[in-house]
């Protein structure tokens, strides 16, 4: 799997409090950190400026940045497909319905595809602002 691939998956699917994704930007290798218990392996040494010097924290898409991202779809879509997406966004748990939605409407695929894409051009973007590897 290429690294913006990767990066990609992280940024949507790294939420979570007990872990966090890195990223060695000298080697281009994504680390996981979390407790021992979770993993078998030690967690990183924040505190050890050596093995931390090349480690950014890898960010994750906020719940608010991903509903913007939903409704950028619904709004892209045929007038009656909209219409469907943008009730279920403001309704009730609109993650939920907009995910079973999009599955009733035969659009997840659609869908899939351009929170792929958004994901990558958001990690394109994080990965030159730190412009310290070449994204491949």
């Amino acid at each position: 799997m290429k690294l913006l691939d990767e990066l990609a998956e992280v940024f949507l699917n790294g939420n979570d409090d007990e872990m966090s994704y890195v990223l060695n930007s000298r080697t281009g290798e994504i680390l996981l950190d979390a407790p021992e218990a979770l993993t078998g392996e030690p967690e990183i040494d924040w505190d050890d400026e050596e093995v931390t010097a090349d480690l950014v924290m890898i960010p994750n898409v906020s719940s608010s940045e991903m509903y913007d991202v939903m409704a950028s779809f619904a709004k892209k879509q045929s007038d009656p497909i909209t219409i469907h997406l943008i009730n279920v966004l403001n309704g009730k748990k609109p993650f939920r319905m907009f995910k079973e939605k999009i599955n009733e409407l035969g659009v997840e695929n659609h869908w899939y595809q351009f929170e792929q894409d958004y994901a990558k051009s958001r990690m394109t973007e994080w990965l030159e602002e730190l412009s310290e590897i070449e994204v491949r």
